[in-house]
């Protein structure tokens, strides 16, 4: 699992492909993201900060800035495909505390 120090931008990214294997936009995308043991943060495509990188490539930059500790921070990412790519990604990291 990868450890980001808080303040830091992390991307995420999710790969959709269809049953054949060929990359393919969803018709809706959903972006599901919790940091630690907060709220869920739900964000449909095209809003922000979900971009099309290409077909069946989506990415999104998070911010981890103001965790402060103590210990690291689970960052738990969901992201789902429906219509004609029925697909979940998830993503995980842990965000800790900046040095000074």
């Amino acid at each position: 699992m990868n450890i980001y120090m808080s303040g830091s931008l992390v991307e995420t990214v999710a790969t959709f492909v269809n049953a054949v294997g060929v990359a393919t936009d969803p018709t809706t995308i959903t972006l599901k993201y919790r940091l630690g043991s907060g709220a869920t943060t739900t964000v449909v495509y095209p809003t922000t900060p979900i971009i099309r990188v290409s077909a069946g490539l989506y990415s999104a930059n998070l911010d981890s800035t103001g965790w402060a500790g103590p210990g690291n921070q689970l960052w738990t990412v969901e992201w789902i495909g429906t219509g004609t790519v029925q697909a979940i990604n998830a993503d995980f990291w842990q965000i800790e505390p900046p040095a000074l």
